[in-house]
């Protein structure tokens, strides 16, 4: 008897109308139904120029205004791939582009020094890179032109000891606009990583510098 009443339990329980089964917390499936997203994810390379070069002293002057001008150029997005609808780009393209870094106070000085390479990887760089910029040309797939603007940056790292840059932001119009997923990171290639991590010891030089695309990915 008792094994029949649970049998009948079971089946009152199917009989129940989906309504019921999500005010019981049954599955998500019958609560909502969420749109996809279809980012668009490709490797990066692009060239930077310093100008002055970082060096481990850095070029002394005693103007506060004095900037290290970071030149970006030649960014190029290659294996683009997508699930979205309209298909993966081919490549795409970025728009040229300079970042003004800030000259650093010299401690104990009225000096400030430009193409200061133990500066590098600190804070002012990180808030000279808010609302970067990067206006992307498509080829293939939707086509058209993506702007990605930088609202947050954070150093990284890799395994490969390459130091760089991870950047969060917001695609505001173009192809391929995916609100919850839009980050580019970028490394620099291993030599000039090991340079800028040491803050330039040892006499060393960063005048130009590669955006490794082994490493570097956008997704979009």
């Amino acid at each position: 008897m008792l094994r029949r009443r649970t049998i009948l339990v079971g089946v009152a329980a199917l009989a129940l109308p989906a309504t019921a089964l999500v005010a019981f917390g049954g599955p998500t499936l019958f609560a909502s139904a969420l749109s996809p997203s279809f980012p668009v994810a490709c490797k990066v390379t692009a060239t930077v120029t310093f100008t002055p070069p970082l060096t481990q002293a850095g070029t002394i002057g005693t103007s506060r205004s004095a900037v290290t001008t970071m030149a970006i150029t030649g960014g190029h997005l290659s294996g683009c791939l997508s699930a979205a609808p309209a298909t993966a780009p081919g490549h795409g393209t970025i728009a040229d582009m300079t970042v003004n870094l800030p000259a650093t106070r010299l401690t104990g000085t009225r000096n400030y020094a430009t193409g200061y390479c133990p500066a590098f990887t600190s804070a002012q760089t990180l808030k000279a890179f808010r609302n970067l910029a990067f206006d992307i040309t498509w080829t293939g797939g939707a086509s058209g032109t993506s702007v990605f603007t930088t609202t947050k940056a954070a150093t990284a790292n890799n395994t490969d000891g390459e130091f760089g840059f991870a950047f969060s932001g917001k695609e505001g119009l173009g192809s391929y606009a995916e609100k919850s997923l839009n980050q580019i990171t970028e490394f620099l290639d291993a030599t000039d990583s090991a340079a800028v991590l040491t803050g330039c010891a040892g006499a060393l030089t960063v005048s130009t510098a590669t955006i490794d695309v082994t490493n570097s990915v956008a997704i979009l």
